[in-house]
């Protein structure tokens, strides 16, 4: 465990140490009175650099502010604040270094990264900002933070060590999902029974109609009313929610390949660009269902909330290498209500007799036509979706 306050002399330390020892005993050896003098002025800025940085580290509250959310690959600002609590001094040239981690798998991945303060005044705060990418989905770790200073003259570096810890869960990389996509979604749409029908809740424009009592002042068409002489109002048209259901197979062998890994990677992107394009569309109906490590079955309407949970159930989640079709998907298939749009999304060739098997042990009510089985392994998936470019940072 590392110790909270540490004390290390420079390079220019270690130096200038090696060159006052040899002045005061040559000093001390031949008796020279002029030489003791010399090394008496050599202490004078080893031991003052000693007890400076012991001292200025004190009263220097530290905080980190972490972005609300982040998608792997997207560009991570953190600020760093520096407080002087002091009245009447300023500390100059403090060194923030932070730690990342990210949490979970065999070998932990860390990093370290620092900002610089050169000057925090007698009772004011500073802020700095380090940016980065974290490549990976998962939950990483920020902290301890360690506060450092090599002032006034470098020849001895004071650091502070704060257990100043805090979680953050990486989302999903996001991609783009194609024309294809779009127009098989509106072919869904078509074709469910009352897609649309016509009210007067403001959605889509409809047409026209006469006026009746109870019609807000605002539907009125002024012009076409003028023209003919009476009030003539708009008529909209409220649209039937797109509800989707994601069965998501999370499979990897034993002994995975790159490729394997970057497949599983794929399938998870193609669902979260999925859910985050869905949840654009007030109360629409979502159900997860993911077949990993740890089955997880998540359901609701479309919301920031909603999105926000399924995505760090997305970002959490670990592949399976169970050779046999997971029956939780089918399963969930059987739960599904009729009418709404399904996708089967694997990272391996779908086995739909497993699926109907496992979905014949319930009554299931999806309409066959409504499922839409994507491997990411096959070549239906560039039909639907890629990921998107990354923008170099400046």
């Amino acid at each position: 465990m590392a110790r909270p306050r540490q004390i290390r002399f420079t390079r220019e330390g270690l130096y200038y140490t090696v060159v006052f020892l040899a002045v005061l005993l040559g000093a001390v050896g031949r008796q020279l009175n002029l030489l003791m003098l010399v090394g008496c002025l050599l202490a004078g800025p080893l031991v003052f650099s000693l007890f400076y940085g012991r001292f200025v580290l004190r009263r220097l509250p530290v905080e980190r502010k972490l972005p609300s959310h982040l998608h792997a690959g997207e560009r991570l600002r953190v600020d760093c604040l520096v407080e002087n609590c002091r009245r009447w001094f300023s500390v100059w040239a403090v060194r923030v270094e932070d730690t990342v981690e990210r949490m979970g798998g065999a070998l932990p991945e860390s990093s370290t990264v620092g900002v610089f303060f050169p000057r925090v005044a007698a009772g004011q705060t500073q802020h700095a900002t380090y940016e980065g990418r974290l490549e990976r989905r998962g939950r990483y770790q920020f902290g301890p933070l360690r506060l450092s200073t090599r002032f006034p003259l470098g020849l001895v570096r004071h650091s502070l060590l704060l257990q100043n810890h805090a979680e953050m869960v990486v989302h999903p990389r996001l991609g783009t999902l194609s024309q294809d996509w779009v127009r098989m979604i509106r072919e869904d749409e078509s074709g469910s029974q009352q897609m649309t029908r016509r009210g007067m809740l403001e959605a889509d424009f409809y047409g026209l109609r006469e006026w009746r009592p109870g019609d807000s002042r605002r539907w009125i068409h002024w012009r076409t009313s003028a023209r003919r002489g009476s009030l003539i109002v708009r008529q909209f048209e409220q649209r039937r929610n797109q509800n989707l259901a994601l069965l998501l197979d999370l499979w990897r062998p034993s002994t995975p390949s790159d490729d394997d890994l970057e497949a599983v990677e794929t399938a998870v992107s193609f669902a979260a660009t999925l859910l985050a394009e869905s949840c654009r569309k007030p109360g629409a109906q979502l159900a997860l269902q993911l077949a990993s490590a740890a089955p997880v079955f998540h359901s609701g309407s479309g919301s920031p909330l909603l999105l926000s949970e399924q995505m760090d159930i997305l970002a959490l989640a670990e592949p399976h290498d169970d050779e046999a079709f997971p029956p939780c998907l089918g399963h969930a298939l059987a739960l599904v209500p009729a009418w709404t749009t399904t996708f089967v999304i694997s990272t391996r060739q779908i086995d739909w007799d497993a699926l109907r098997r496992a979905a014949a042990e319930r009554d299931t009510q999806v309409d066959a036509r409504k499922i839409h089985a994507v491997s990411v392994t096959g070549k239906e998936l560039p039909r639907y979706f890629r990921l998107r470019e990354e923008a170099p940072l400046a």
